[in-house]
């Protein structure tokens, strides 16, 4: 379902850090592999669903090169 309003954190891509994004290549995709949501879409770089990622940090922590943090989810954030 929806995340609605409760989730604390969310996670962020630097396309200067993701394997693919600064490859232009379909490779590496640890992130998507061990999203328990499944809301990763493959690409260069990798894009984040928010409407269904639960904020668990798991890509976070799996990435190799450290693309993706976890930032506080603010108000102004859910409207972007």
């Amino acid at each position: 379902g929806e995340t609605g309003h409760w989730r604390t954190m969310r996670p962020v891509v630097d396309p200067e850090r993701c394997l693919a994004a600064r490859t232009q290549q379909r490779c590496c995709f640890i992130c998507w592999l061990f999203c328990p949501e499944m809301v990763i879409t493959q690409g260069c770089p990798v894009k984040i669903d928010l409407t269904y990622c639960k904020g668990c940090g798991i890509c976070a922590r799996e990435c190799p090169r450290g693309a993706i943090t976890m930032v506080p989810e603010t108000e102004d954030d859910a409207h972007e």
